[in-house]
Order: structure tokens, then sequence, then C-alpha cells
């Protein structure tokens, strides 16, 4: 193959990314509309505003336009009354975020914009959606067998609506007879109104098929087979929260906050959102800002767990699927979704990172493909669809198991500490699928494609349930360095076949029946050695084990005190090579000498007190 090619390619993702560089250490975080990726020109105007503008009538009527006016504080009555007087409408007054709603004529905008306090002018655009065999290829029915099935856990859907009147969505037990309504709540985003569950409908059809995924209890049509179309979570409730397609991106924020006003009275811990910026001729830049996105990481920060679709943009088309995450799947604080196919591929549509600031998105890949449904309108019917419109509802479901296994866990311990710790780790490059395309420049998890990897929900509940965070095993790892763009990055260790691993634990003076177990990839758990004094696992080494798969892969390690209570599991991303270390010439130069793994173990336990460590030794076999 010509080489000029893959340098060609890796040139173009190089120039479609902004700086990496990382600011000095103390250097105060510039206010959002100064670097807005929307704004290049910045005179407080979006660009996609402005470019909506010179269409005519096309997207606004004639006159006049929809705006969000953005504010450096809280618009107060104050700021409605000048607008008002201006000759805006005001529709929206933002709880959570520091905007208004507006009706504005277009002769207004240029100074509106110059306006003091106000720093943005933005577009409300529209909402879209983001179009029985992924529940044992997910491994679901796996956590299932552990008793979990989201009971106790109301899931928030910002959709289309859903429809009440469908029998694998309008009560908990699939008896009429029984009183025990699936959906607890109604709320109609187009009117501010909140209505009975009972009274649940769907404006479209999206909606209806999403909550299914999440929640559906699975009556009605079967599979040729006889198998039911059983959601993931199919005793959480649902939390209906119409508010797309028929207005605009101010509906859907509308019914955010009232998701995130009302998650106390119902229970819900988990809001789940397949919805993205309606697209235009180009790809809109995605840095996060958007008033969309802001909606959501006030969500995030409330309390809810959010999962959202990453886009259905055709990520696999080189060059041109990177860099192709939807508002508000850009926003750092929730879950974005990928979608598999059901072998367990990454579909070719679903989107990619980097955002337009350089972040990493997605976070988790789910089932999106072919997935088995309610339909609207149809009583008992079931239909397939596809997108990470489908695989976002389905991770909801995950999260509600989870949750249930420990409904101590916070948004930011779900994504950071589950998900990120716990997902399958993939690599776009061993891929099935003949359509591959890989946006990531470096080695690193999480990656553009896959985010932290596939969704494991049977992992997920084990480890949230059974986790004492009392017990400590801790990894080590030296890090290696790579420069890209003029910027040192860290890159994923490469770890040498036969390598010896050796690490501390911290049990708290309990003994550990099951001591520590170490697991290659998503392989088995292998036991490691005590080679402590004392026999209590504060020393223990394991030789990574020729069966193991090589490549990049996560290593985890876990203290196992009996077979309901273990440590937090402790993860390192690293390649583990074919190859075995070459023996040093003229002795052990390493720098891992016991006199320096010495130095290290006491440096440790000066800055960190901390009950155990790890370290990893690079020896030849």
């Amino acid at each position: 193959m010509d080489t000029r090619v893959p340098v060609l390619v890796a040139l173009l993702l190089f120039s479609a990314l902004p700086s990496l560089a990382v600011p000095p250490t103390g250097a105060a975080e510039p206010p959002w509309w100064e670097t807005y990726s929307r704004d290049k020109d910045r005179n407080g105007i979006s660009d996609l505003l402005e470019w909506k503008l010179a269409q005519e009538d096309r997207f606004f009527a004639s006159g006049e336009a929809r705006v969000f006016v953005r504010y450096d504080h809280h618009p107060d009555a104050a700021d409605v009354a000048r607008l008002e007087a201006a000759g805006a409408t005001v529709t929206f007054r933002a709880q959570y975020l520091d905007l208004l709603g507006t009706t504005m004529p277009r002769a207004l905008m240029p100074q509106v914009a110059h306006w003091e306090n106000v720093v943005m002018l933005d577009d409300i655009g529209k909402g879209e959606p983001q179009m029985n065999e992924a529940v044992p290829a997910m491994g679901v029915d796996l956590a299932w067998e552990l008793g979990f099935d989201g009971a106790g856990i109301t899931i928030a859907v910002v959709d289309t609506g859903i429809d009440g009147t469908h029998v694998g969505l309008d009560d908990q037990d699939d008896n009429p007879l029984t009183d025990d309504p699936k959906i607890l709540v109604y709320y109609n985003a187009y009117e501010d109104q909140e209505y009975d569950g009972r009274l649940s409908e769907d404006s479209g059809t999206h909606g209806t098929h999403v909550a299914g995924i999440a929640a559906g209890t699975g009556d009605g049509e079967t599979a040729p087979d006889g198998t039911p179309y059983i959601g993931i979570a199919p005793q959480a409730n649902l939390a209906n929260v119409l508010s797309c397609c028929s207005g605009d991106i101010e509906d859907i924020i509308r019914g955010i906050e009232w998701t995130i006003a009302n998650q106390d009275r119902f229970g819900i811990r988990v809001m789940t959102s397949s919805l993205g910026e309606q697209q235009v001729e180009f790809h809109i830049d995605n840095d996060g800002s958007s008033a969309w996105s802001q909606a959501v990481n006030a969500a995030v920060e409330s309390g809810l767990v959010v999962t959202l679709s990453a886009g259905n943009e055709f990520g696999a088309a080189t060059v041109a699927g990177c860099n192709t995450i939807d508002s508000p799947g850009d926003a750092p604080l929730p879950i974005t979704v990928a979608a598999l196919d059901k072998d367990l591929s990454l579909a070719s549509y679903s989107s990619r990172g980097y955002t337009s600031d350089g972040r990493v998105k997605p976070d988790v890949a789910a089932i999106g493909s072919n997935i088995m449904a309610p339909n609207k309108g149809t009583g008992t019917g079931y239909t397939s669809k596809s997108g990470t419109s489908m695989a976002t509802p389905l991770m909801a479901g995950i999260v509600a198991l989870t949750l249930e296994a420990n409904p101590d866990l916070t948004p930011a311990e779900v994504k950071d500490t589950i998900v990120a710790g716990y997902s399958i780790e993939r690599e776009i490059l061993d891929d099935s699928d003949p359509y591959t395309n890989d946006c990531s420049l470096l080695e690193t998890r999480p990656d553009n494609e896959y985010g932290y990897g596939q969704a494991d929900p049977r992992t997920f509940v084990e480890v949230a349930g059974q986790i004492d965070p009392l017990l400590q095993v801790i990894w080590t790892i030296p890090p290696q360095y790579a420069v890209v763009n003029n910027t040192t990055v860290e890159v994923k260790p490469e770890i040498w076949n036969g390598s010896w691993l050796t690490g501390g634990a911290d049990s708290g003076g309990v003994p550990a029946s099951g001591g520590v177990e170490v697991r290659f990839g998503a392989s088995s758990w292998y036991p490691a050695t005590d080679v402590s004094s004392n026999g209590d696992w504060s020393f223990w080494k394991i030789q990574v084990p020729p069966e193991a798969a090589k490549g990049n892969q996560t290593l985890s390690a876990r203290l196992v005190v009996a077979p309901d209570r273990m440590s937090p599991i402790n993860s390192a991303s690293v390649v583990l090579l074919d190859e075995y270390e070459p023996a040093p010439a003229g002795g052990d130069a390493s720098f891992w000498s016991v006199g320096r793994v010495a130095l290290v173990i006491g440096v440790a336990a000066l800055l960190g007190g901390l009950g155990g460590f790890a370290l990893w030794i690079r020896r030849p076999v």
C-alpha cells in the first residue's frame, strides 16, 4: 500500500484538532464564551446563528429568529424587562442556566449582542432523534441472575414521549387487575404541564421504543421462538418527559430542568436522552459549551446519572467520520454512548471523537443495532430500530441495575469508577467489521471509538454491590510519554511478556480468605501468591500467564476478603507485549533495581500514607 495514504490521514486528523497544549499550572481558565468553538470571530453571535440567518426564511419566520440570550450572571426580572422593552419576546427563563429564551427581531440582534453582561447570542436549534438478542449478547441476563431488575429506580426519558397504552409499558406485573403503573408521571414540556403517568402519550414513535429498551416488561408479541422482548431493567419505573421534536431545543431544556427539579418526588436516578442537535450542511463544532450541553451537565451536578447518544454521523468514514460527536453528547459530565452491532463490533454509523476542544468521547459502548422494542400505537407490537438512540437507553437500563445494587453511588462514581474501571476494553483495529476508522491519535483509554469499552452489566452490578472501600489494592505503574504537536502526553505503558507483577494490599486487619486475584483483559481471575511475612497479603506477586491475550488490555486486581466482600478493583490500561525484555548488558541497569524500588516505596509511604502499594517490575523470564 502507498505509505503516503496513512501519513496523509494522520496529518488530516492532527489538523482537525485544536491545540492539545496544557495551560500552565495555576493559570485561570477563561470563561466559556471566550473560547466558544461556535463563535470563531468572537463577535458575541454564534457562527451557526449567523449562518442560519443568511439562509433567509429557511429556519426562522420572516424578520425574526429564535435566540438564546446568554449572560455572565443568572438573568433577573430587569434583564427580562430590558429585552421586552427592546421588542423581543421572552419565552423561557432557565432555572439552572444563565440564559433567556427569546423570539427576537433580527434587526435587534447586533444591539443586544453588545449589551453589558450579555456574553453570547446563540441559536435555538431543533432536536432530532438519533435513530431480544441484545440482552444475552450484552450479558444483561447474567446481571438478572443476581436478582437485579431495576426495582426502586426511576428512569426519566427525555424524548418524543411514551405510549402508556402499550402492554409492555403500562404496568409492572403485566396484570391489568393490579394498580402498579410503570410510568409514574407524564410531563409535557410544550405545555409546561404535568399529568398522571397513566395518561402518557408519544408525539412521535421514537420515545416509546427508547423507553421499552430501558425498562419494558416484554408483554405482548414475542420473537418467533417465543422469547419476550424484555427491557434491560424491567422493574424500573419511568418518567415521561415529552419535549421533542415539534418545537425546538428550548422545550428540551425545559424538560431537563423539570427533571432536575422533580427527581426526588419520583425517585428519578437516571435521565436518558437519545436526541441530538439537528444537523445542517456542515458538522457543527461541539466543545461542550452549548446551552443544551450545559443543561445536561447541570442535571449530572444535581445528582442524576445521565446517558446521551453519541450520534449517527457514519463514524466509519475515513477522516470525515472523526470529530463527529453531536451536542449534547459533547458535554463532559454525562455518559455518552456509542453503538455496537450485535456481533459486538462498533456500528459503522456510530459517531466518534474528538470533541472540538480535543476531549475524548464517547465514554462507553452498548448494542444499538436492530433492537426490538415497543411499537407505538400497536398496543402489543414490537419493531426493530438501529442507532446510538437504541444504545443509550440500553446503557440507562444497565445504570439502573447498577444503582439498584448500590443506591449510594453518585453520578461521578458510576461514570468514573464503574464504567471507567470495569468496561471491557475494546480496540477498533481488532473489530470484525469491514468498516474501521481509528480516530484516536494515540493508544489511550478511553478512546474515540469505544470510550472505556463495552459495557459489562454483570461486572457493574457485582462491583457496585460488593465493594468495601476500606479494602485496598493499588497499582503503581511507571508512566510512559510521547510528544504530539509539541505537547508531552501520557500513553499506555508497554509490559513485557512474562513480567512479574508485584503489589500490596490492605485488608484492614481482616483475614482475606480469597486473597488477591488478577485479571488480564477479559480473562478469568488468576490467584496471586502471598509473599508477605505475616500472611496478610501486604505483599504478593503474579507472573503474566503465557495464554493471556496480548495487545491493548486492562489489567485488574482485587482483594477478596469473603465471597460477598472485596476491595474496589484497581485497573490499569496497558499494552501486553509478545516479546520478552532483553537481558541487560553488564548487569541490572534497570531503573527498577532493588535499591531504587526501596526508595520509591519509601517516598510513596511518606507522601501518601496509603495502606497498600503495588509496583510493576519488568524482568526477563
